[in-house]
C-alpha cells in the first residue's frame, strides 16, 4: 500500500502517523536519498515529537540533520536547496489538528517525485516485512544503527527564515509598496506563517495587523482558510479599515485574500487575477489543474497567455512549469508557484504579490468585479475507501454524462455549457465533486446527477 498521497504522507497522530514511522522515514532518507537532511515543522503540538523521532532516524543511519524549527513549506524547500541533500517538513497543511504528516523535498528544493517516494516506500516496506526480534530474524535496513563513532550530527540553522524573506522581497516591487504603505491584516492561523509573514510584510513597508499570529499549535480557527473559518478575520479587515487581508493555512503554502470590504476574493477569482498580473509582466504559459474554472482559462487567454492543464497537486504543476518554461502556475485552492521563486507553492510570496497588486492597481474588490465568473459548486463526501469507491463511481459518471472526458485524475467531463469533476482527495478520506456551468439551472442539474451517483456508491 502506498504511503504517499498527492501531497506527501498524511494521517491521524497515533494511527497512521507515529514516532516509529518518523524514525524509519529519517533513516530511509539517508540510505536512499542523501546524507544531509533539512527538517522543519509547522506549529502542531505533535510536531516536535515527530521531529525528534525523525532526527533520531537520520542520525542513527549516520546522516546529519539540519533543523530550521517552525517554518513554512516554501521556507523548507528553499533551505533544502541551500543546505541539504533533501528536506522534510512535518505538516498536515490545512487538515485538522489531529492530523500530521511529512512532505519531502530534493536537493533542488522541489517536492519529491513519485520515483523518490517509491524508493522510500520500498525501504520502509522491506523493514516492515523483516521487522522482528526473534532468533533467526535479520534486522531491517532502516533499523541498523550506525556505530558509536559514525552517528550523525544534529545542527540548527537560524538563517532559513531570513533567506526566504530576502528571496520573496526581491520578487516584488518593494519601493512601490513602501511608497503606498498599505494597511494589511494577516491571519497566520496560529501556524507556520506566524514566524515569517508579519515580519516580511513590515519589511516590505506595510502597516500590519496580526491575527492568530502566535505559533502555539492551539488553533483559534479551522486551518483551512475558507469563508466559514475566516468570518472573524474578514470582519476585522473591514473594522480596522485595512486595504486588504491575507490568510494562511497551517504550513503557509496557501494564501487566501480578503478585499477592503471584508469579502473573500474567492479561489477562482483570485487565481484569475494573479494569472493576469503575472502575464502583464511577462507573456508565456500558465499552468493550472483540471479543477481550474472557465474564468481562469478566459483570464489567461485575455492576458495573452497559453493555458496548460495538469493533474491536481502542486508537484504536477511544478513539473509542468519546468517542462514548459511557464511564467506562473497555480491551483484554485490558493497555492501559487512563481517563476524565479521556490519551485513549490509559496503563500508568503503570493501574499506579497497581492499587496503589490493593490499598490499598483488599487481596490482588489473592484478588480475582482472585472473577473468573469460562472456559477460553481464544490462539495466533499466522507469516503474511507475513496480509491476503491472511485473505481465504481467513474464508470457511472461516464454513463450519466455526454461530453469530452479526462480520466488522468478522477473523472472530468466537459459538456455543453459547463464541466464537472469527481475525484478522490489525495490528502483526506473524501471524494470531491466540482461543477461549473454558464447558468444556475444547468449547474444544479449536473451537480444533482453527480451527487446522486457519489452518494449511492459511498452509502
Amino acid at each position: 500500500m502506498a504511503l504517499f498521497g498527492t501531497s506527501g504522507i498524511r494521517g491521524v497522530i497515533g494511527r497512521e502517523i507515529t514516532p516509529e514511522l518518523a524514525f524509519r522515514l529519517g533513516a530511509c532518507l539517508v540510505r536512499r536519498i542523501g546524507w544531509r537532511v533539512v527538517v522543519a515543522r509547522d506549529a502542531r503540538t505533535s510536531g516536535l515529537m515527530l521531529e525528534n523521532a525523525l532526527a533520531a532516524g537520520v542520525m542513527s543511519a549516520g546522516g546529519n540533520v539540519v533543523r530550521i524549527g517552525i517554518a513554512p513549506t516554501p521556507t523548507t524547500a528553499l533551505a533544502s536547496r541551500n543546505y541539504g541533500d533533501c528536506g522534510v517538513i512535518i505538516t498536515a497543511s490545512h487538515n485538522p489538528p489531529e492530523y500530521n504528516g511529512f512532505k519531502l523535498f530534493n536537493s533542488e528544493g522541489k517536492e519529491a517525485g513519485r520515483e523518490e517516494e517509491q524508493r522510500v516506500e520500498r525501504e520502509i516496506g522491506v523493514g516492515q516485512e523483516e521487522r522482528g526480534t526473534g532468533e533467526g530474524r535479520r534486522p531491517s535496513a532502516v533499523s541498523r544503527v550506525a556505530k558509536w563513532n559514525e552517528v550523525g550530527r544534529d545542527e540548527k540553522n537560524r538563517m532559513a527564515l531570513k533567506e526566504h524573506v530576502e528571496k520573496v522581497l526581491a520578487l516584488v516591487d518593494v519601493a512601490l509598496i513602501r511608497k503606498k504603505s498599505p494597511k494589511v491584516v494577516v491571519d497566520c492561523g496560529n501556524g507556520a506563517a506566524s514566524v515569517i509573514m508579519p515580519y516580511a510584510l513590515r519589511e516590505a513597508g506595510c502597516k500590519v495587523v496580526g491575527v492568530n499570529a502566535e505559533p502555539s499549535g492551539v488553533f483559534a480557527r479551522g486551518l483551512e482558510p475558507n469563508a466559514e473559518n475566516l468570518r472573524e478575520t474578514a470582519a476585522i479587515v473591514k473594522a480596522v479599515g485595512a486595504d486588504l487581508g491575507i490568510a494562511h493555512d497551517g504550513d503557509a503554502d496557501r494564501a487566501i485574500v480578503i478585499d477592503e470590504n471584508g469579502e473573500l476574493l474567492g479561489l477562482d477569482a483570485q487565481l484569475a487575477m494573479m494569472c493576469e498580473e503575472e502575464l502583464g509582466k511577462k507573456k508565456g504559459v500558465v499552468v493550472s489543474t483540471i479543477e481550474a474554472s472557465m474564468g481562469v482559462k478566459e483570464a489567461i487567454e485575455k492576458g495573452g497567455g497559453k493555458f496548460a492543464i495538469t493533474k491536481v497537486g502542486s508537484v504536477h504543476v511544478a513539473r509542468e512549469m519546468g517542462r514548459l518554461g511557464a511564467v506562473f502556475g497555480g491551483e484554485p485552492c490558493g497555492e501559487y508557484i512563481f517563476a524565479g521563486g521556490v519551485p513549490v507553492p509559496d503563500g508568503i510570496l503570493a501574499g506579497l504579490k497581492f499587496v503589490e497588486m493593490w499598490c499598483r492597481k488599487g481596490s482588489l474588490g473592484k478588480l475582482k468585479s472585472k473577473m468573469k465568473s460562472y456559477p460553481m459548486r464544490r462539495a466533499k463526501f466522507p469516503a474511507k475507501e475513496r480509491g476503491k469507491a472511485m473505481q465504481t463511481i467513474a464508470p457511472e459518471v461516464k454513463k450519466a454524462f455526454k461530453g469530452k472526458f479526462y480520466e488522468e485524475d478522477g473523472v472530468r467531463v466537459d459538456f455543453e455549457g459547463g464541466w464537472l469533476l469527481v475525484r478522490a482527495s489525495g490528502t483526506e478520506p473524501i471524494v470531491r465533486i466540482t461543477a461549473e456551468a454558464k447558468d444556475e439551472k444547468l449547474l444544479a442539474k449536473a451537480f444533482a446527477k453527480a451527487e446522486g451517483i457519489v452518494k449511492k456508491y459511498l452509502s
